[in-house]
């Protein structure tokens, strides 16, 4: 008995969906945009499922294009809120949340995504640079940005980074 291409792709989501939803999770920090993100993401698969099935790292396939979704879905509504309220372009805090998440919440969409791929991924710089786009050296320096800006907050919430 073979198992078909909707049995494999079934395989494939079941394998990869949490580390998809994750990755969606903590670059956008919204529970229910990271669900919508990893649906599309599946989707996108399951329409060039031939491609992606026959990819050398179907895995790295999905991160860059959930990396890429959220990203674009952070940049519109920091958009968003400077358009309604220039004074609150931040995103508020959630009382209960962690502080990591709460820093999280106030770097750039690419400093986020650099330190989730990075930290929270394990994946290397040049890995990073290929899922997002960018040189390794701009990987490095959003990097660097990211836990210069990160450090004292967590220090401020009383976490040692």
């Amino acid at each position: 008995m073979t198992s078909g291409p909707d049995d494999q792709f079934s395989a494939f989501y079941e394998e990869h969906r949490a580390d998809v939803f994750r990755t969606a999770f903590l670059i956008t920090t919204d529970r229910e945009e990271a669900h919508d993100l990893t649906q599309e993401t599946f989707a996108r698969a399951y329409e060039h499922w031939r491609a992606v099935a026959n990819h050398e790292r179907p895995g790295a396939w999905l991160q860059t294009v959930v990396g890429r979704l959220a990203i674009s879905w952070r940049r519109r509504q920091t958009l968003r809120a400077r358009l309604a309220d220039p004074m609150e372009a931040s995103v508020p805090e959630e009382p209960n949340e962690p502080a990591v998440l709460q820093v999280l919440r106030m770097l750039t969409a690419a400093q986020r995504a650099v330190v989730v791929l990075r930290f929270y991924q394990d994946r290397s710089v040049d890995e990073v640079g290929r899922l997002l786009g960018k040189r390794p050296g701009t990987v490095k320096a959003l990097t660097s940005q990211a836990m210069a800006r990160m450090r004292p907050l967590l220090e401020a919430k009383g976490v040692r980074p």
